[in-house]
């Protein structure tokens, strides 16, 4: 599959790194199967855009479950980062707890 004219460079590459087998299922490619190119670790969680971090997924369910994945690490990641930034603004906020209600002071 790997020497197929039609089939980029990049995809290539990959498919003889993998051994032709998909990372996620572990499976091997057949002729038919769409391959799609995948960061192993999304970008949006530190990946980068280099070869070390492609990996090849069957095209829809390996894919799509990996996606989900991704997602969920995502969301949490971003969420983390929110409730830091929310403690570290409350830090710089000066106030005196009255009968255990706190009230703003001004600066």
């Amino acid at each position: 599959m790997g020497r197929n004219p039609e089939m980029p460079n990049i995809k290539s590459l990959l498919l003889k790194k993998q051994k032709g087998k998909c990372n996620w299922c572990g499976l091997y490619f057949r002729n038919g199967d769409l391959l799609e190119k995948d960061h192993i670790l999304a970008t949006a969680l530190g990946g980068k855009n280099e070869f070390a971090n492609y990996q090849l997924l069957h095209g829809g369910k390996c894919h799509n479950e990996k996606t989900a994945i991704d997602l969920i690490k995502i969301r949490e990641k971003r969420a983390t980062d929110f409730i830091k930034k929310l403690f570290f603004e409350w830090s710089q906020v000066k106030f005196n707890g009255i009968d255990d209600i706190p009230v703003l002071v001004e600066s």
